[in-house]
């Protein structure tokens, strides 16, 4: 490839997808061999993080650069403001053709046209629009999937949501001319509905799943709103005995097809010549909990479960293969897929470019991430609910994401040993992640570790001090 030619961008972009659920992140069970041989051929982190792990707040942190504390964007209603630069419409201004397939919940509205020259939509329960009476079918059978605890899919690979995206991603590829283009592709799935085609639904029905990490009564000095959904057990209503075993099968099946479908894009690339010039990303909005700590799906906490992703860059000939320990924020892809294209990156950006990394010029970038959660306002306290209101959220389906749990902010800091997480109006939460990686016993409370304790919530205040809102008054 010329050096003068900016590369092609193409950022995978899965949904709620867990580090641990790749063969080539320590999972001996997990059949994903295409992602696991790209990983091989590029730069695998073993520790890559989103800053807020819930779908909106992820998104909008990846795509301005900028904590959610910053950028505003800190629920699942709160769209990308305005005033914020997202690397979409910058990449468009430096001469990428830009295009989105798959999900958005990020952009929304006229924005969406601003930042993307090609678009075509589709998200965990539909095509949007569907086009064909295929897709309309899709769209039907999936509608009132969203809550519950799994389904059966009878639409061949082919032909589903998953198959089509990455369908449309090699289309796009195929008709995008000499100019350099940035294309999202943003699958939906691991995310709910939990339902997979065949023959993804059964490629686990005879493998001994691990069962989730939890212990009895683990949430006893923990935040109560951690105590609270526990207690609520939506885990135990909706997936009794070894169910959630299915779930997880479920889940990874979901995994599986997405791995299926990538080789074929993979493949696709080789085909057309298009490995040299192009740098591919793969990474994941957020986790899940499958079952940890006695909890599904996810919550405003900041557990490894939810905040730890899979992150590989490959770009053929440009990044040496490698496994890599550095520690990486979702923030830090905005700076650095501007350098590696050679866009200015603007001042008020607050991720930090690993370009240099990827290159081998250097083995380091962070040595800790921050991060962060929930809404304004006082957090769930004992006592804050009526019976009548208590009794109505431990009924619902939704109470994880409900605003009485939403309520009250987190801030976390995960070094290289410990994380810590701070919640105004609760306990502190420290783990040692090199002793206790499933995060199940909390030493906020242990006298042997205060000095830890507080080096860590040093950190916690000077990171907020250094990244209060630097846009001008002329932005706002």
């Amino acid at each position: 490839m010329s050096t003068d030619r900016k590369p092609n961008v193409i950022l995978v972009y899965t949904d709620q997808q867990r580090y641990d659920t790749l063969g080539v992140n320590g999972n001996p069970l997990i059949r994903t061999p295409n992602l696991d041989a790209f990983a091989r051929q590029g730069v695998n982190f073993a520790r890559g993080y989103v800053t807020t792990p819930i779908c909106l707040p992820s998104r909008a942190a990846m795509f301005t650069g900028r904590y959610n504390h910053a950028n505003g964007s800190y629920n699942n209603s709160r769209w990308m403001f305005d005033r914020e630069t997202d690397l979409a419409a910058l990449l468009k201004g430096h001469g990428y053709r830009t295009a989105l397939i798959g999900k958005d919940h990020c952009f929304g509205g006229d924005r969406l046209g601003r930042a993307f020259d090609h678009v075509r939509r589709a998200a965990h329960i539909a095509f949007n629009p569907a086009q064909n009476e295929g897709e309309q079918r899709i769209n039907d059978l999936r509608r009132d999937k969203m809550q519950v605890p799994f389904a059966d899919d009878p639409i061949p690979p082919e032909q589903n949501i998953t198959g089509s995206l990455f369908r449309w991603a090699r289309e796009y590829v195929d008709g995008a001319g000499g100019e350099p283009f940035f294309l999202w592709l943003s699958i939906p799935d691991p995310h709910p509905p939990y339902m997979v085609c065949e023959p993804y639904a059964g490629m686990y029905e005879d493998v001994e799943i691990p069962a989730p990490a939890w212990e009895e009564g683990e949430t006893a000095n923990k935040p109560f709103r951690q105590r609270q959904v526990v207690e609520w057990d939506r885990y135990g209503k909706e997936y009794p005995g070894d169910a959630i075993l299915k779930l997880r099968r479920i889940y990874w099946g979901m995994v599986s097809y997405i791995d299926a479908e990538m080789g074929r894009l993979l493949e696709h690339l080789h085909r057309r010549g298009r490995d040299e010039d192009t740098v591919v990303l793969f990474t994941s909005d957020h986790g899940d909990y499958m079952g940890d700590h006695r909890m599904i799906r996810k919550g405003p906490h900041l557990y490894e479960a939810l905040a730890h992703v899979p992150l590989i860059a490959r770009w053929c000939s440009q990044f040496p293969a490698r496994d890599t320990d550095a520690m990486a924020a979702n923030i830090d892809v905005f700076p650095t897929l501007c350098e590696l294209a050679g866009v200015p990156v603007p001042q008020h950006v607050q991720g930090r470019s690993f370009a240099g990394l990827l290159r081998g010029q250097r083995d380091t970038h962070r040595d800790m991430v921050f991060l962060e959660h929930g809404d304004p306002g006082p957090v769930l306290r004992p006592g804050d609910l009526s019976p009548e209101r208590a009794r109505e959220l431990a009924d619902s389906t939704g109470h994880h994401l409900c605003a009485e749990i939403c309520r009250g902010r987190v801030k976390g800091v995960r070094s290289d040993r410990w994380k810590y997480c701070i919640t105004p109006g609760d306990v502190d939460e420290l783990y040692d992640l090199q002793t206790d990686p499933d995060e199940l016993h909390n030493l906020a409370g242990d006298p042997a570790c205060q000095v830890v304790l507080a080096e860590h919530r040093r950190h916690i205040l000077h990171w907020l001090i250094e990244t209060e809102d630097t846009l001008t008054d002329e932005r706002r």
